[in-house]
């Protein structure tokens, strides 16, 4: 017979592990009977021991001898997972033909609250006489699942009357998390929660885990806030897989939304799996005031400092937007017809500064603030700059700020010949 399959989530599956030769197998907690009569022989009194006479897997298997009518159990804690779905199997056997009517003899799965108590018990019965063949018999627990106040689960093992013996315990289990989060636009963390400012999108990451030792099929998202989730999926034993989706343009009516994903279908080789939820909340700010700030590049051809209607564009030329403390806020370069434009700006200090370290032709910054608003340049030709300034209150666009580029003006006419002078 070749070996079982043993382990799964229950730790000293094969019982080998022991502290002593013929020592209780590590990992167990025996609660032995009593009191106990003081004419019980030796080989009936409370013991959790391992021994060679039957072992399915390994060296050994266990055994708890007791006094007849005295119960004495030991118990091996798992992985508590409420929700979860387990299954259990284990190679077991008894005295079959020596016990009385009362005899009671049991392996099984427990599941306990945080207080100890017991909430839910499936035992299988003992009933494989080792005597008939000298060999453990496999039972099964088929599928349970553990009850929502379940806080811890163990694997035991119960006789009232001499003896029971188990090895190659497998426990199962079935089971996955979700976890939902949003990302923080300001840092780019992702969290429970993120403020986010109206009109932009909120973007979600869901974390699906598998957390238990079995496959998992038909792993199904739904959120119809959020775009963008797949279709079902399967996902292997201890596997995670992280999705994301996204909620565009949002409003600041959509400030303290709850996204709620739902994770249903999910299928384990047990059966189906309970459906569960996860969150994320986001808050939106009021998208903060903007304004625009431009103008034009133009070839000051007669050089009086304005925009006249026949002076065309300058096209090409780089321009930089600062902020109060000097520092690069955008960049941009003058359009075919000689404009420029910053938008979205928030409210602050900024100043213009045009690129005229390598202007071809001879050409020159105009002078500056030649007196008509809107025709003249607001550059200062020693710099290539604005003066700074400030978007903010009802002053929400500077739309300009020009600049004037001059040719050199032409050579002075060659002076006129003298006139000849008189013959004597």
């Amino acid at each position: 017979m070749g070996a079982p399959d043993c382990g799964g989530i229950a730790p000293n599956p094969s019982v080998e592990d022991a502290g002593s030769p013929g020592g209780p197998p590590q990992g167990y907690l025996f609660s032995p009977a009593a009191p106990v009569p003081r004419s019980t022989p030796p080989d009936r009194v409370p013991k959790l021991a391992t021994v060679t006479a039957n072992a399915v897997d390994g060296r050994v298997n266990a055994q708890i001898q007791t006094p007849d009518g005295r119960v004495s159990s030991a118990s091996q804690q798992l992985k508590a997972v409420a929700g979860g779905q387990y299954t259990l199997s284990v190679w077991a056997g008894t005295a079959a033909s020596g016990l009385g009517s009362r005899a009671a003899t049991t392996t099984g799965l427990r599941f306990a609250d945080r207080s100890g108590r017991t909430v839910l018990e499936k035992p299988v019965a003992v009933t494989h006489d080792i005597v008939s063949d000298g060999r453990l018999a496999q039972q099964v627990v088929p599928a349970v699942t553990a009850p929502d106040e379940t806080t811890a689960v163990s694997f035991f093992a119960s006789t009232n009357h001499n003896w029971v013996l188990w090895d190659c315990v497998r426990v199962d289990l079935a089971a996955y998390t979700v976890k939902m989060e949003v990302q923080n636009p300001a840092d780019g963390k992702w969290g429970p929660s993120a403020t986010i400012p109206a009109g932009n999108p909120a973007h979600f990451r869901i974390t699906v885990a598998n957390t238990g030792s079995q496959p998992l099929t038909w792993v199904l998202l739904k959120d119809p806030w959020c775009i963008g989730l797949p279709g079902a999926f399967d996902l292997a034993a201890g596997a995670t897989r992280e999705l994301t989706c996204d909620h565009p343009n949002l409003t600041e009516d959509d400030t303290g939304h709850v996204s709620t994903v739902k994770v249903s279908g999910v299928t384990a080789p047990g059966g189906p799996l309970g459906e569960q939820k996860a969150t994320a909340t986001v808050t939106v700010t009021p998208q903060p005031a903007v304004g625009k700030i431009g103008d034009r590049a133009w070839k000051d051809l007669n050089r009086n400092g304005l925009q006249d209607d026949d002076e065309p564009g300058y096209a090409d030329l780089p321009v930089t937007l600062k902020d109060g403390a000097g520092g690069t806020v955008a960049t941009t370069r003058t359009g075919s017809d000689g404009s420029y434009q910053f938008d979205q700006r928030k409210d602050g200090t900024y100043q213009v500064c045009f690129d005229v370290s390598a202007l071809p032709d001879g050409l020159t910054v105009t002078q500056r603030a030649a007196g008509v608003p809107g025709l003249e340049s607001a550059v200062d030709p020693a710099t290539g700059c604005t003066s700074p300034f400030t978007l903010g209150g009802k002053d929400r666009e500077r739309m300009d700020l020009d600049i004037g580029l001059a040719p050199p003006p032409p050579p002075p006419p060659p002076p006129s010949p003298a006139p000849p002078s008189p013959t004597a």
